[in-house]
């Protein structure tokens, strides 16, 4: 019996397998790119190759970045599945997750939306059922694969190799180090991507132009690795020219006199002891301003009344589908998302959160003794709204956490408005000292699921979006009854109060039929009014931006104005409305920025340096600006 023959020992084991880890490296990039690719268009392949043959640089660039990745998990980690699985494993969830928004509202995921991993069980629930239950059989399979092969790879290489390498033997370990500092040092270097000398910029400036391109637009035309860095490295906002501290003093020195001005023909202190109440109410909107739409009876009949009485008119969201905090920053500091860069999705997530003492609408009435609360009925996480509020100055955030009124109505996941408002009342009856309270409603929130007993049917929409149409619009009248009850009960308080009403955005739930029926302007309409238990004079705002909220309040009670708010209460005199893709004048007319009048020119400009100064400046005039009279 003759012995079985030895099979030759390949001189350079560890080279050979390196190269073989790379080479299933590079093939794994390929096809993980190709996929991120494809949710931008769900999924449809033909698209996705197309964009490839039309942008073929950054998607070789892309696939580079990719393999950097894998390069870096293997040589931290060492086991060839266990890098595969977690770089397959985010990939998978990564696109399932894009495709969603995409098909939600429009959007790719952007990079500050990737620690709302930590709010996992929030998300899956915005998802159908057969959707998480496909998503984890996904990846139980990919995460079972992944173990068979790497037992079966240890025989591979004992056989082919001769030995079964171990992470930890001298030669492995020195080929890992090399591995991670040489990925580790290039991925790192791509937080430098915004400068022209970044090597991975200069090299997808081949092929691409990144300067007039929307977010979106980037990641459509330059690929989702490409889109995603872009953004995450993204400037806050660009250097105006002449900006300086001798410019600010120039602007602060201007405003104050027109403050003056202003307020010698005004006699009140800000507010002068009025209670304030904000509120925005998540994705309300009128349906019946819509195009297309018709309903068997009116879902907002209380709002309207009020809109009828008081000083009222539409709020030009920055959002559509989402955004509330966008809406929500405009509302507070009164900087708009409109001289923020595109790619700055959301300032609450990507600088807010980090700054202390930032100047606001909470800040300005704390100096004239105001308690002040926010009040939002779901997680304080969320928008990294604990930290935000902090910056913001707010004296207590009251979230569901902490709420005494937690009711929720029929099947809903949400805790409801008329629970919010009673929350909100609780806390005016409480204090004897002058009131701000900022209310974020959560009832009408995603997803618009079976989740009421409907009761207003809905023409004009298709019928497969007819049951989350009709949801939607339960909502909304569950809302307006609350809404109805909670100024009923304010009009018996004590205390002077004033309530500023909008709604955030409208919702995602009208099909592209509806939406292509009507203008961009109609869908970023949302209804609002200033409500108090006091005489105000009715007043037609048109559509206004929420940044000017705190001025039209400011001018209906008589109170003197700050060099901020006279420079706002300017501007809204010559242009109204302002966000990325609607210009609205002083005549109630949407327009581009070329018809802007000089005084709207001059305004704007100011304004820009005010909110640089504020955002990624100096701060010079923080203080000046903000200080009241």
């Amino acid at each position: 019996m003759t012995a079985p023959k030895k099979r030759k020992q390949l001189k350079h084991p560890y080279l050979v397998r390196s190269l073989r880890t790379l080479g299933f490296g590079l093939i794994l990039s390929v096809f993980l790119h190709i996929l991120l690719d494809a949710s931008l268009s769900g999924f449809n392949i033909s698209d996705t190759f197309e964009m490839i043959k039309t942008y073929p640089i950054p998607f070789l660039l892309g696939i580079l970045v990719l393999l950097l990745v894998y390069l870096f998990l293997i040589s931290l980690i060492g086991n060839l599945w266990a890098s595969t699985t977690i770089l397959v494993g985010t990939s998978i969830v990564v696109a399932f997750a894009n495709n969603q928004k995409f098909l939600e509202r429009g959007e790719p995921l952007y990079p500050q939306e990737f620690e709302m991993i930590t709010q996992w069980r929030f998300m899956l629930s915005m998802l159908s059922t057969w959707l998480v239950i496909l998503l984890f059989i996904g990846i139980a399979v990919i995460i079972a694969i992944a173990w068979v092969l790497d037992r079966y790879s240890r025989k591979v290489s004992a056989k082919y190799y001769g030995r079964d390498f171990k992470y930890w033997d001298r030669k492995t370990l020195i080929i890992r180090a090399v591995g991670l500092v040489f990925s580790g040092v290039l991925l790192f270097s791509l937080t430098n991507f915004q400068s022209s000398d970044n090597w991975l910029r200069k090299a997808y400036n081949i092929d691409a132009q990144w300067k007039d391109v929307d977010p979106k637009e980037s990641y459509q035309q330059y690929g989702f690795v490409g889109g995603l860095i872009y953004s995450a490295t993204a400037n806050i906002m660009d250097k105006p020219a002449g900006y300086s501290e001798a410019k600010m003093k120039q602007i602060t020195e201007k405003y104050d006199k027109i403050a003056d001005e202003i307020n010698q023909k005004r006699q009140n202190k800000p507010m002068d002891d009025v209670n304030i109440v904000y509120v925005m109410s998540e994705s309300f909107s009128d349906p019946n301003r819509l195009n297309g739409v018709a309903t068997s009876s009116d879902p907002i009949p209380e709002t309207r009344k009020i809109m009828e009485k008081y000083p009222s008119g539409y709020s030009l969201s920055q959002g559509y589908g989402g955004g509330t905090a966008n809406i929500e920053f405009e509302a507070l500091t009164g900087l708009s998302m409109y001289n923020i860069n595109p790619q700055i999705t959301s300032p609450y997530q990507m600088f807010l959160y980090q700054k202390e003492k930032f100047p606001s609408l909470v800040s300005s009435l704390e100096q004239n003794n105001y308690k002040t609360i926010a009040i939002h009925p779901f997680k304080p996480s969320f928008y990294r709204r604990t930290d935000v509020y902090n910056a913001l100055q707010f004296d207590k955030f009251i979230s569901r956490d902490e709420m005494v009124h937690t009711k929720k109505l029929d099947d809903s996941e949400y805790i409801s408005d008329a629970s919010a408002y009673q929350e909100t009342l609780d806390q005016l009856k409480a204090s004897d000292k002058s009131m701000f309270i900022h209310l974020v409603t959560m009832q009408n929130h995603m997803t618009y699921w079976d989740k009421y007993t409907n009761t207003i049917a809905v023409e004009g929409v298709p019928e497969e979006n007819k049951q989350t149409v009709q949801t939607y619009l339960q909502g909304i009248k569950y809302s307006d009854d609350a809404l109805k009850d909670f100024i009923t009960q304010l009009k018996h308080l004590n205390k002077k109060t004033m309530v500023v009403f909008w709604g955030d955005h409208l919702p995602s739930v009208f099909p592209e039929e509806i939406v292509n029926q009507n203008t961009e302007r109609t869908m970023h309409e949302t209804p609002m009014f200033m409500y108090a238990n006091f005489d105000l004079p009715k007043k037609d705002y048109g559509t206004i931006s929420p940044i000017y909220f705190a001025p039209k309040m400011l001018e209906l009670t008589n109170s003197k104005v700050s060099p901020y708010y006279a420079l706002l209460t300017e501007m809204s005199q010559q242009v109204q409305g302002l966000e990325k893709n609607v210009l609205i004048d002083n005549h109630n007319k949407t327009i581009i920025e070329d018809q802007l009048s000089t005084k709207a020119k001059e305004y704007l400009a100011d304004y820009k340096m005010v909110q640089y100064d504020l955002i990624s400046g100096k701060s010079y005039a923080k203080t000046s600006m903000f200080k009241d009279r």
